[in-house]
């Protein structure tokens, strides 16, 4: 996804506010999509806030089946925060954008790190969900009597993959926010408003031909901030579809140790594949018009003409801000175990009845 900004430090670089040549979108156009953006990102917002207020209220942020989610929901909600004041500040600096650019320089950064950091988190938490199922393959092994030793070892494996989560994305962009916060100052009125832009969110391999003439090192570092962007984009879903198939097999397998799979093992056994094809399938929708416009842009380099891909870049818009919002339902929500936490607040309210009262099994909370 791409920030349109004065700096592309994220994957996103920006479109001029007056399109200096015949490959950029036009004003009507930057309007829609910014008001696109607005909205998506205002919806995320709002379903991340649900996760971490009744998280914190509960007190369950530190609970296993919260924790990941509440991390996966923190992220989500900085970045779709930049996302919203980027687009804020298009539509009041529409006519001075090169006043602004160091605003939009960092939030470009600050949103790019943070999606960055969304991708590393789903794949901690599909390998957490691997790992929670392989001990339950162990436990039921003759003879065991109780919890393996490696899930000490597990837990700490798994604190530090949520740290470096966190850790490298955020580190990597202020060095190159910092960059091109000082790269920018030595460029020209012209040259910045020639390569600068409008806070809109886009992702695309640079501001054209003409930006690459005025300042080709920009350009290059464009093309590499854009493949920062899509490699963990593309390797996470790789990670993450071997990492829940490898899953589901291992699922499998413990109910064959229990003894036989019947019409309920095979029920709980769909259920896992469920949750998984639901997890792979909001990454895959949220940013398949990104990996498309990456593709695009890397064929056709700098002379891509972004408005004959109009289309892809209002998609990108209206489902990458989305992640949010589709990852608080599908992490969250729509899981049985996590609405079963929240339930006595529910209760008190006259609206948990649905939910049951039965704790939470062995099998349940295999994907928790």
């Amino acid at each position: 996804m791409a920030t349109h900004t004065s700096t592309s430090s994220d994957v996103f670089s920006y479109a001029g506010s007056v399109p200096v040549s015949g490959n950029y979108l036009n004003e009507d156009q930057l309007h829609t999509i910014s008001v696109t953006d607005i909205c998506s990102s205002s919806l995320s917002i709002v379903g991340c806030i649900s996760i971490l207020v009744f998280a914190f209220v509960k007190g369950k942020v530190c609970h296993v089946n919260v924790q990941p989610l509440f991390h996966l929901a923190m992220a989500d909600f900085f970045a779709s925060l930049g996302l919203l004041a980027s687009s804020v500040i298009y539509h009041y600096h529409r006519s001075h954008l090169h006043s602004v650019f160091t605003v939009c320089s960092y939030l470009a950064g600050a949103i790019t790190a943070f999606y960055v950091i969304t991708f590393f988190l789903t794949a901690a938490y599909s390998a957490e969900v691997y790992m929670r199922t392989v001990n339950s393959k162990k436990e039921v092994r003759p003879g065991n009597k109780g919890p393996d030793p490696v899930k000490r070892n597990q837990f700490e494996i798994m604190y530090l993959m949520y740290c470096m989560s966190w850790a490298i994305p955020l580190a990597a962009v202020i060095i190159m926010v910092g960059y091109y916060a000082t790269f920018y100052q030595k460029l020209t009125g012209h040259q910045a408003d020639l390569c600068n832009s409008s806070c809109i969110v886009f992702f695309q391999q640079g501001n054209s031909r003409v930006c690459g003439e005025q300042a080709p090192s920009l350009l290059r570092w464009m093309t590499i901030y854009k493949y920062i962007f899509l490699t963990p984009l593309l390797l996470v879903f790789v990670f993450n579809s071997v990492v829940y198939a490898k899953t589901i097999s291992v699922a499998r397998d413990v109910f064959r140790r229990r003894g036989r799979i019947g019409r309920t093992e095979n029920k709980e056994i769909l259920r896992v594949k469920r949750h998984a094809f639901l997890y792979l399938s909001i990454f895959f929708i949220c940013w398949i018009p990104t990996v498309l416009i990456g593709i695009i842009s890397s064929v056709e380099g700098s002379s891509m003409n972004m408005e004959k891909y109009f289309v892809l870049y209002l998609l990108q818009a209206m489902l990458s801000p989305l992640q949010g919002l589709l990852n608080a339902i599908g992490y969250g929500w729509q899981r049985k175990e996590f609405k079963q936490l929240m339930c006595p607040t529910w209760e008190q309210a006259g609206c948990c009845g649905c939910l049951g009262k039965q704790p939470v099994g062995e099998t349940t909370a295999i994907l928790h």
